[in-house]
């Protein structure tokens, strides 16, 4: 069962009403209770179909054995059996009600009572079928609860009238029923009924109420949650305003919110569905709360417009604006053009315009027009056109599906809400809009500029490129361009790059993507050749034996030091000794231990000599930034997936938790094992919209994870190394470069730094020579001076400077056609070809008419 504060406010409500079926049920059973058995414990339906063994397996469990049910079976028990039940367990003098049983019972009946009398006074009253199914349904509840006062405490539940009850805002008054069961306050505080243990462990669940009152419930419920995850949203858009959050960090958080949004739809869906679907009964109900309120929904002003915009609040509230929008759209749209243009029929979205002090029209006006201008976009990226994306957000991922050609889906309520929120998160910053655009561009430039450097020929130096470049084009202007040319668009191409501009949370997203990728080659880059290993074991072994004076201190490779941990670099604690420094080096390489011991050394017979080899031992540098490059994989482009549910974030948060503690190899770091056994990641105790801000923070946490320039950091590293074999090629002579007889072999300059200061030619007692410091003076030297001329601050800096564009403008790279452009415009002129024979055979049959 999920934690009280991971459940929606319709999975507490169910929560309570299965835990008092439960108690019920097992505590009549446990006690001998035998009456109608059969017909009220019927196995509840299986959620999915079973295959072979299991299927097989499946059915049997089902079957009775021996006149009681199978072990471990799911039964639904019926409303009709409770108020029995009840009676029987009043009669035992051997049980006591629990505290918790009592609570739930009280705040469904509370609930079910209140929210009815609301309804009934914003005159949405439902039909008298499904009056009478809550009025029995209640009054069952009532019955079992006075069945059972002489073994209940009283007071166990209580709250006090809604402030609003009798306020004039009728969906107000509504949600504030639904307080009970908001996590931050009085739910939390009741703890969750504890079901006694019975002997069969079956699971017992109450009979599921479709009445369109319980729907209408469910359905209110699901907008309540909606509203506190648009309040937490609305916070973190804030907190990035005022420069305390990251765009990627607030855009990921955002976009998960619509993910979770939509699991909570899919949670009541079916029950929803009985009667029209969510967005059919938020319209209806809408219309009834306004007519509560005393404002007649469709006295339109205008032909346009969708309702009375004196209901303009209350329209957006119950998410009608989103659903209106998005259904006129769906309904309009051409099956088979992607690509079309908002030609300013419900006039343009004024960018100038912040959305205090605007009249209920103006709000309007602002919002529909904002839609028109960038749904015509997001149909785009949705389409096969826009598969050439790297990333997918969840508005995207929907929009897909609504204007499928094959769909007569109605449209679904998170994605009105997802909808309203980013149209919302554009409205909040008036002229100032474009900020998102302008800092995703930034770290487009940032990247390429890291890129300099690198080899061509690097693959993953292309896959950084092959992001960073993505939006260098706008292929919704190119292919819009492209057909207005060829006649096939009317009206005029809009600007280029006005879905960015438009689109903070996009941008952010595309931000987040490019971190990932630059994180994850960055790491491949850096890790394979071994230079920055070595190079930060002679660092530290410099630093320990006071060789290195104050002001050499390398600032990037000791924060990259502290991103990777001690393991990335040595086996076991940072040695001390110049033989420690020998020995660590030769086992993080792969050799083995046992080299070391004293048998090995002595050698026998054939195979003297042989080095041991233990790859356990080589050091792996690790992936950082966990939670990051979790939340990244689910931007990515893929078939129709689950979203995201409030247990599945909270299981990445934790696993997160742990991840941080983990080395190279996916071990606990040995500093940390102490730490990983007392502070054992637990859960994290969050509600929904908890989490989302959770969330927030912990891509902020890893941002410098993941945005780190490995690419650099390696070739700075790599620097020092060239430098030090020419120097230690001048005191060698040209003999050294027998040791290192090629580039990629640098790395054995720091091995063979410490052999020389540890006195070792080899592994066996007989390669033992005289500790000689010159070659361990000599790299003192040289990286005193790479230091002191800035070359330990180079990743810090770049990180801090702005990057104009004509910096990267002669950025060498392969010629990345990420969305096929080309292959479009080709499709595009074999349309006006295809449509110009059309046209000339419909003349020519015109032609053949008039002339007979």
């Amino acid at each position: 069962m999920l934690p009280s504060s991971l459940k929606t406010i319709y999975q507490q409500y169910k929560a309570d009403t299965d835990s008092i079926a439960a108690w019920l049920a097992t505590t009549a059973n446990d006690n001998g209770y035998t009456e109608n058995v059969s017909g009220s414990h019927n196995p509840a339906a299986k959620s999915a179909r079973k295959k072979g063994k299991s299927r097989k397996n499946g059915k049997a469990s089902q079957q009775p054995q021996s006149g009681k049910p199978a072990s471990k079976t799911s039964y639904v028990i019926k409303i009709r059996d409770f108020e029995p039940m009840a009676s029987y367990v009043a009669n035992l003098a051997s049980v006591s009600v629990p505290e918790h049983f009592a609570v739930a019972l009280e705040r469904v009946i509370w609930v079910r009572k209140s929210f009815s009398d609301r309804l009934t006074a914003c005159g949405a009253r439902p039909n008298s079928a499904s009056k009478d199914r809550h009025s029995y349904f209640v009054g069952v509840l009532e019955k079992v609860r006075d069945c059972l006062k002489p073994l209940m405490s009283a007071g166990v539940f209580g709250t006090s009238k809604p402030a609003a009850q009798d306020s004039k805002d009728y969906l107000k008054n509504m949600f504030n029923v639904l307080d009970v069961y908001t996590p931050s306050e009085a739910f939390l505080n009741a703890p969750d009924v504890t079901v006694p243990k019975s002997t069969t462990e079956d699971k017992y669940t109450a009979e599921q109420d479709d009445s369109l009152e319980h729907a209408i419930f469910a359905l209110f419920a699901l907008l309540d949650d909606y509203e506190t995850l648009s309040k937490e949203i609305e916070s973190l858009w804030v907190r990035y305003g005022a420069g305390s959050l990251d765009l990627a960090a607030v855009s990921v958080a955002t976009n998960t919110a619509f993910e979770l949004a939509r699991s909570m739809e899919d949670e009541t869906k079916q029950l929803l569905d009985t009667h029209g679907g969510a967005a059919n009964l938020a319209i209806a109900y809408f219309i009834g709360i306004c007519n509560a309120s005393g404002i007649d929904a469709q006295d339109t002003e205008l032909s346009g417009d969708p309702y009375n915009m004196k209901a303009y609040h209350l329209a957006k509230r119950c998410l009608a604006n989103g659903i209106s929008l998005l259904g006129s759209y769906a309904n309009s749209i051409n099956d088979h053009i992607i690509v079309n243009n908002y030609n300013g029929s419900f006039g343009w979205y004024d960018e100038m315009v912040f959305p205090s002090g605007q009249t209920n029209r103006q709000r309007w006006t602002q919002d529909s027009t904002a839609f028109f201008e960038m749904i015509p976009d997001l149909h785009f990226l949705s389409s096969n056109m826009g598969r050439g994306a790297k990333i997918e957000d969840e508005l995207i991922r929907g929009v897909g599906p609504l204007l499928d050609e094959d769909s007569d889906d109605p449209v679904p309520l998170w994605l009105s809400f997802a909808m309203q929120t980013t149209i919302e998160v554009l409205q909040r910053f008036g002229p100032n809009c474009g900020r998102g655009f302008d800092q995703m561009k930034q770290e487009s430039f940032r990247m390429k500029k890291a890129m300099f450097d690198i080899p061509t020929s690097s693959t993953e130096r292309d896959k950084v490129l092959s992001v960073a470049t993505k939006w260098d084009k706008d292929p919704i202007w190119a292919c819009r361009e492209t057909m207005i040319r060829q006649g096939l668009l009317p009206g005029k191409n809009p600007p280029e790059f006005k879905f960015l501009h438009r689109n903070p949370i996009h941008c952010g997203l595309l931000i987040h993507n490019m971190r990932a990728t630059f994180h994850l080659s960055g790491v491949r880059y850096a890790a394979v050749p071994g230079g920055l290993m070595c190079t930060t074991q002679l660092y530290h072994a410099l630093r320990h034996e006071k060789l290195l004076p104050e002001p050499a201190v390398w600032d990037d490779l000791e924060a990259f030091w502290k991103m990777q941990g001690n393991s990335a670099f040595f086996v076991g604690n940072p040695p001390t000794t110049r033989e420690g420094y020998f020995n660590n080096y030769c086992l993080s390489i792969g050799v083995s231990a046992s080299n070391f011991a004293p048998a090995k050394r002595k050698g026998n017979g054939k195979g003297k000599g042989k080095v041991n080899v233990n790859t356990a031992n080589r050091r792996n540098m690790k992936f950082n930034g966990w939670v990051s490059l979790t939340m990244h994989r689910r931007l990515v482009p893929v078939d129709e997936r689950p979203p995201l549910s409030a247990e599945l974030l909270e299981g990445i948060l934790v696993e997160g938790r742990r991840h941080e503690m983990m080395d190279g190899k996916g071990h606990i770091q040995p500093g940390l094992k102490e730490r990983e056994k007392n502070e054992k990641p637990g859960a994290v105790n969050l509600s929904p919209a908890g989490l989302i801000n959770k969330l927030a923070s912990e891509i902020q946490a890893e941002i410098p994870l993941i945005a780190f320039d490995y690419f650099t950091m390696h070739n700075t590293a790599w620097t020092l190394l060239k430098q030090l074999k020419e120097e230690f090629t001048r005191i060698h002579g040209a003999e050294f470069l027998q040791y290192i007889p090629q580039e990629d072999k640098l790395p054995y300059v720091v091995g063979y730094t410490f052999s020389t200061a540890a006195g070792r030619k080899g592994l066996q007692d007989k390669d033992l020579a005289e500790p000689i410091d010159t070659l361990l003076n000599a790299a003192a030297e040289v990286t005193s001076e790479f230091l002191i001329k800035g070359h330990g601050r180079v990743v810090d800096d770049r990180s801090k400077a702005k990057v104009e564009p004509e910096e990267v403008a002669d950025l060498e790279f392969r010629d990345f056609d990420p969305w096929r452009m080309e292959k479009l415009k080709s499709e595009i002129r074999k349309m006006r070809s295809t449509r110009e024979d059309m046209d000339e055979e419909l003349e020519a049959r015109v032609h053949d008419c008039l002339t007979q």
